[in-house]
């Protein structure tokens, strides 16, 4: 994952173009509130997320699409649930996972509805693959997966892409969007 990300450009000078381009769309979209107040959250983690976005899929997502903005309220609901006592007693006695109520079987749903957007999402992204010739991480690790298929001690499965690329979008947006709420409240 590291080096797809220096691959296609994270942390060097030629993807500053790309946060400029991203930090338009957010400019845009806070003037569409004509200064009326309105929650930073969900711009911020939109735009911080699509720049990991451009990274894994090779496109960024619009404000407006409904689906994404589920997925990332989800993503946030389950950092959430991850750190609630429930969940660290589950962590700690799994067997508490027959039971039909607590704020693990919410992040089991909530995880059953991200890995299935994920999966589409995936799909998506490498319709166009030429392997060989990356343009995104997926592509990158499906050109992974295809060397490794004959190796059966490889990690690289499709299960294990969904799982990466909801990691490294939770990692790249909830941490950043973070420092950047609090950044915005310190300066307010």
């Amino acid at each position: 994952a590291v080096n797809s990300f220096r691959y296609f450009g994270y942390g060097q000078k030629s993807f500053e173009s790309k946060i400029l381009e991203e930090t338009k769309f957010f400019n845009d979209a806070i003037e569409t509130y004509k200064g009326r107040p309105f929650d930073f959250k969900q711009l911020i983690t939109n735009s911080v997320s699509n720049i990991t976005n451009l990274i894994i899929f090779g496109e960024r997502f619009t404000y407006e699409d409904t689906d994404f903005q589920h997925m990332i309220e989800l993503f946030s609901e389950n950092v959430e649930l991850a750190a609630s006592a429930s969940v660290f007693l589950y962590n700690a006695f799994p067997w508490i996972g027959i039971l039909p109520f607590g704020k693990h079987q919410q992040l089991f749903r909530n995880a059953a509805v991200v890995y299935d957007f994920l999966s589409r999402l995936i799909e998506k992204a490498s319709v166009n693959r030429k392997p060989q010739l990356p343009q995104h991480f997926v592509d990158a690790y499906l050109d992974e997966m295809d060397q490794g298929k004959n190796d059966p001690s490889s990690t690289f499965s499709k299960e294990n892409l969904i799982f990466s690329v909801g990691e490294l979008i939770i990692a790249g947006t909830e941490t950043t969007t973070n420092v950047l709420r609090w950044a915005i409240l310190f300066m307010a």
